[in-house]
């Protein structure tokens, strides 16, 4: 018991190893096994060992490199170290001061006292190889940064790199450490719908807008028309994207004199020679003949037109017959005109015929199929005025002059006279009534 075995002045006890007497913990300032003797005062302290007090001492209990030397309330030498000297003896010295005074920092640490390391972890996030401190040791300067990190304390990315270790491109960027931004503008020549980096991120993989090909988009194959953005065939192609070319002998089985093509037609678009038809000029139509369709079929006329030549269409239903004309290609058909209708084409009546079929004479003429024309001089003896024909067209009928009378009008009457049959005759008065005067009448017969 602290109180029975040592008195007031320990503060704890236990027993011996071999239990056979206590030991007591002396408060400070008492030694001895009951703590009833006062420890020695002065510079040097004492502590307890084995039931004895031992003067602590720099030569005893420190290393040269103690400033002083006190007990601690445990019991035990404390040694005050110099410089940064550590532990009970002022034996041992922190890695980061220099080993043999310990009086400056070590190296690889800058900032004495502190002695901060230079370690690019602690001052450059990780992010560099290697550091070395200012001339003065008291601060890190220069330090050669890991990947693309950039400040000084590598801490520092430009957002062209990922963001983690700064050791690859960011997305959207490619060819590390350069990084460029891809864009379709830039790197697709702004013929693409998208851009991406390929697998190994060192180039673009464009897709492409309708039929641009090339690494960037800038190549339009031949037969696409690069100014439809490659989106369709130049003329004389066909089958976007295949753009397959028109050709006169794959496309119009040699029958055209040139082929073409039209974006608003999906087939290529021949030009028939002669008169070969069809949209690959295979047709020669039933009115054309020869074997490049080069000549009229039997019965039809006027090449590049082939009628089929009818009394109706060619001869004015004016016929009896039409039959082509004598040409090795005739262009014509000669008609064998009914009645007196006249060639080439049966259209026209002679002035001397007439009637719906030009099978009587025409007005003022007799006796068909001669038709003579009836005239004043010929056919009134010069004394008409006007002259035409009959309704049976067999006579002319004159229209006579004065008092001319007969069907010619030769005949000037007896009670009339003069040149023209326009005076009283012999015995006759008043023309044109002339009348014939007699005693009995005009003198009452006296």
């Amino acid at each position: 018991d602290v109180a029975t075995d040592c008195g007031e002045d320990a503060h704890s006890v236990t027993t011996t190893p071999d239990r056979s007497a206590c030991l007591c913990f002396w408060s400070p300032g008492h030694i001895g096994a009951s703590c009833s003797s006062c420890r020695p005062t002065g510079p040097n302290r004492y502590i307890e060992e084995a039931g004895q007090y031992i003067q602590c001492t720099i030569p005893t209990r420190c290393t040269p490199t103690g400033t002083d030397v006190v007990t601690a309330d445990n019991g035990v030498c404390v040694c005050n170290c110099k410089d940064r000297w550590v532990g009970d003896k002022c034996d041992s010295r922190p890695v980061r001061f220099e080993q043999t005074s310990c009086d400056k920092y070590a190296v690889g640490y800058i900032n004495y006292p502190t002695c901060d390391h230079r370690n690019v972890i602690v001052h450059y996030s990780g992010h560099a190889t290697s550091v070395t401190p200012d001339p003065a040791n008291k601060f890190c300067t220069d330090c050669v940064c890991t990947n693309s990190w950039t400040g000084t304390s590598c801490d520092s990315r430009a957002a062209i790199y990922t963001q983690t270790d700064c050791d690859q491109c960011a997305k959207g960027h490619f060819v590390y450490d350069v990084c460029t931004l891809y864009t379709v503008k830039d790197h697709c020549s702004s013929h693409a719908s998208t851009v991406v980096p390929n697998s190994q991120i060192t180039m673009c993989d464009c897709t492409c807008n309708h039929a641009w090909t090339g690494d960037s988009c800038d190549i339009c194959p031949p037969g696409i028309d690069p100014a439809t953005d490659c989106a369709q065939c130049l003329v004389g192609y066909i089958g976007f994207p295949n753009h397959v070319k028109c050709g006169i002998a794959t496309d119009c089985i040699n029958n055209a004199d040139s082929v073409t093509s039209s974006p608003d037609f999906p087939s290529c678009q021949c030009d028939c020679r002669n008169m070969w038809s069809g949209a690959t000029c295979s047709q020669c139509n039933s009115q054309v003949d020869g074997a490049d369709c080069d000549v009229c079929a039997s019965a039809h006329t006027g090449y590049n037109i082939c009628d089929l030549y009818t009394i109706a269409d060619h001869c004015e239903n004016h016929a009896s017959a039409v039959t082509p004309a004598p040409d090795p290609n005739p262009t014509s058909c000669t008609c064998t005109c009914r009645n007196h209708w006249e060639l080439p084409d049966c259209l026209t009546c002679p002035p001397q015929f007439g009637g719906s079929d030009c099978d009587t004479c025409g007005i003022h003429r007799i006796n068909y199929p001669t038709c003579t024309l009836c005239t004043v001089n010929d056919d009134c003896s010069n004394h008409a005025s006007t002259v035409t024909s009959n309704s049976q067209q067999t006579e002319c009928v004159c229209t006579c002059n004065q008092k001319w009378s007969g069907a010619d009008c030769s005949t000037c009457p007896t009670e009339y006279s003069g040149l023209d049959c326009n005076d009283c005759g012999t015995a006759h008065i008043n023309y044109p009534f002339c009348t014939d005067y007699t005693d009995a009448l005009h003198c009452n017969g006296h």
